[in-house]
């Protein structure tokens, strides 16, 4: 009897490690599928504690709890570059950035404006990949780097275009302007254009479609930056319907 006892104890580590093995062989082969799995998408991704939603260009690379979302952003090569068309049928607003070499992620900051701002329904804003990354990663409290932005806001009061940036001056920052406050056609509707300065130096471009203001932002630091020029570029593919 006391001989059985002996085998049937010696059976249960057998056991043990068994089981062991299997899960670990699981857990590998899921690890290896995640793996095959995680392909450059271009995805929007919302963090449910805050909002925010943020673009990412590897599946992989969206946080554990973070909502996926659809999207029908489009991909497509312009001298032999990444580009991207960014679409908002509801707010009819379209336009296109470079993802590569080089190029930039776009984050959605609408939450922020929550307790702030009641017309607003959009706020987009494009970072230098590389330079977003590390403001992400740095300890130290920094400014944002410079970025082009695409504000959206509904025009409750039926201003117009001017009598806006008059009304709403924390927004448009006219104080700052360094540049006369110009009348402009843009795509066929009533906007503005002027300069400020500040933190940064700021092209401004204010317009009035369908009942909403978009205010359209480049920032830069110095007249040759990239940025600077990748906004222009930009104002030549942005179209409003």
């Amino acid at each position: 009897m006391s001989k059985n006892l002996y085998k049937n104890n010696n059976i249960i580590p057998t056991i043990f490690f068994v089981v062991i093995f299997v899960i670990a062989s699981f857990y590998f082969f899921m690890d290896k599928n995640r793996g095959e799995n995680c392909v450059e998408v271009l995805t929007d991704a919302r963090n449910p504690e805050t909002g925010e939603i943020k673009e990412f260009s590897n599946l992989c690379d969206i946080p554990k709890g973070w909502d996926v979302l659809e999207t029908d952003r489009e991909q497509f090569e312009r001298n032999n570059q990444s580009w991207t068309r960014y679409r908002n049928d509801d707010l009819g607003v379209r336009f296109e950035y470079r993802l590569d070499p080089d190029g930039y992620i776009l984050i959605d900051s609408r939450s922020e404006w929550v307790n702030e701002n009641k017309d607003v329904v959009e706020s987009l804003h494009l970072f230098n990949k590389k330079e977003y990354k590390e403001l992400l990663a740095s300890d130290i409290p920094r400014e944002y780097p410079p970025s082009i932005s695409v504000l959206i806001f509904k025009n409750s009061k039926n201003y117009s275009v001017k009598e806006w940036i008059e009304k709403e001056k924390m927004i448009s920052n006219i104080e700052f302007a360094v540049s006369e406050i110009e009348e402009i056609d843009f795509s066929g509707s009533p906007a503005v254009k002027y300069k400020i300065s500040g933190l940064y130096e700021n092209e401004i471009l204010v317009v009035l479609n369908n009942g909403l203001i978009y205010y359209i932002d480049g920032a830069y630091l110095q007249e040759d930056s990239q940025i600077r020029k990748d906004f222009v570029e930009m104002l030549n593919y942005f179209s409003l319907y």
